[in-house]
């Protein structure tokens, strides 16, 4: 029976008039292009090519079968092209940016992404504040961010109209010198109010948290250092005999400072860290992955620190 590389092989001694030419285009030797011919004419039962010259040509009757060769191989290859699967095609990654504040890139996103080769998407770093990443995802600018849900247990209105998907929930911690932590144990809020502080940058959505936090317990605060960067916070409480609160996820043991959950008989603000993105991008398969490395990688932080 005649098969579609022996069709190919007459078309192609046609379109390029001769053995020797057909044999170039197709990368065959002469001698393995006339044998396909050769068998070619068995199958069809008549001669498909004649001697002319020093060379061939194709006979009528090679003339009519190389034309129906022709329109065979277009039709063989137009249909292979279309019920190619999306995975026998070359695919482009598509590059998303990710925004995410700073303690959450050093104890979420990077961790998540180790491998970051093996993701199915290019990936844009970008160090943002809370609220900034939330509004350049508004913007378009980002296609998603690391942000915080809630502030102290109070919704955001500023994540109206994205996709939210909480990673994980996370207290503060009092920390500070150990006399001032005892201090506010045993004397309650009252004695925070005379307690110098160290606080996140002015209007931060940190600084938002824990201001109005300690307002509403009543805590009049005396701040003596501002710093966004926890790290830092911690070194400053202890060089100025300062309180501060500090994300649990950031806490660093520091010989000469203590730290409470529950530091002056109030309950320690908290927040939840959320991955957000508007809602079309929330059913990309890129969310979908980015959701669960998140989602891995935080429970695995948060039994580390409930085992510590």
């Amino acid at each position: 029976m005649a098969n579609l590389q022996q069709l190919r092989t007459l078309h192609t001694v046609r379109s390029h008039g001769g053995i020797h030419a057909a044999a170039k285009a197709l990368h065959l030797s002469p001698s393995a292009v006339s044998q396909q011919i050769k068998s070619l004419s068995s199958e069809c039962g008549f001669a498909l090519v004649e001697p002319e010259g020093r060379g061939i040509r194709l006979t009528d009757e090679g003339s009519i079968i190389a034309e129906v060769a022709a329109r065979i191989a277009d039709l063989w290859q137009t249909s292979v092209a279309r019920h190619q699967t999306p995975s026998t095609q070359p695919q482009r990654r598509p590059t998303i940016a990710l925004g995410a504040f700073p303690s959450a890139m050093g104890t979420c996103v990077l961790p998540a992404l180790r491998g970051e080769d093996q993701l199915p998407f290019h990936l844009q770093l970008f160090e943002t504040a809370p609220c900034e990443g939330r509004d350049l995802v508004k913007a378009g600018i980002l296609q998603a961010a690391v942000s915080v849900k809630e502030t102290d247990g109070l919704p955001v209105a500023e994540l109206d109209g994205l996709h939210t998907v909480p990673l994980r929930h996370e207290p503060f911690v009092l920390v500070g010198p150990p006399g001032l932590v005892s201090m506010a144990i045993r004397c309650g809020p009252e004695a925070l109010s005379g307690f110098p502080w160290v606080l996140p940058r002015v209007g931060s959505d940190c600084d938002r948290l824990i201001s109005a936090h300690l307002a509403r317990h009543g805590v009049l605060v005396r701040p003596v250092g501002r710093t966004d960067d926890w790290n830092l916070s911690q070194d400053m409480a202890l060089a100025l005999s300062a309180v501060t609160y500090v994300p649990a996820s950031a806490l660093v043991r520091r010989e000469g400072l203590s730290r409470s959950v529950d530091g002056a008989g109030i309950p320690a603000p908290s927040r939840t860290v959320v991955l957000v993105a508007d809602e079309a991008a929330a059913v990309s398969s890129w969310f979908i992955v980015l959701e669960q490395r998140f989602k891995r990688t935080c429970a695995r932080m948060s039994g580390a620190l409930h085992g510590s």
